[in-house]
């Protein structure tokens, strides 16, 4: 259904012609610049996102067993393939920096969670079981 949203969006794209390619040439330079200020922005912002869940997954008197460790661990691992993307194929450093922050927020949450399960387990929260 999204592709064939997609594709009629081209379709349409290429029926207005050099009209709209001419648009995006002209216009080229402040958009991309838009796009990289709202990239760096949006993702800048987004590490201090995980600062709840990092202290919520530390702070869980019941073994922070909301917290998926393998989720964590996916969106760490997704986070260090797009460092290497960015380095490797883009040699875009800002974007590798980012994900880096963002890979480190990732790691800080499942160590977290892994630390308080620990506890827990050791009877060393107020939830665990006597």
């Amino acid at each position: 259904m999204m592709l064939a949203y997609l594709e009629s969006v081209v379709q349409t794209l290429s029926q207005l012609g050099p009209s709209w390619q001419a648009y995006f040439e002209l216009h080229e330079k402040w958009m991309v610049s838009a796009v990289f200020a709202a990239f760096t922005l949006v993702n800048s912002l987004r590490i201090l996102a995980y600062i709840p869940q990092i202290l919520k997954a530390a702070r869980d008197e019941n073994g922070a067993t909301a917290v998926s460790c393998l989720t964590w661990g996916l969106f760490l691992l997704s986070h260090l393939t797009t460092v290497a993307y960015s380095v490797a194929c883009l040699g875009d450093l800002v974007m590798a920096v980012i994900f880096f922050g963002n890979a480190l927020a990732c790691l800080a949450i499942v160590a977290a969670t892994v630390l308080t399960r620990r506890r827990y387990r050791k009877g060393q929260l107020s939830g665990a079981s006597a």
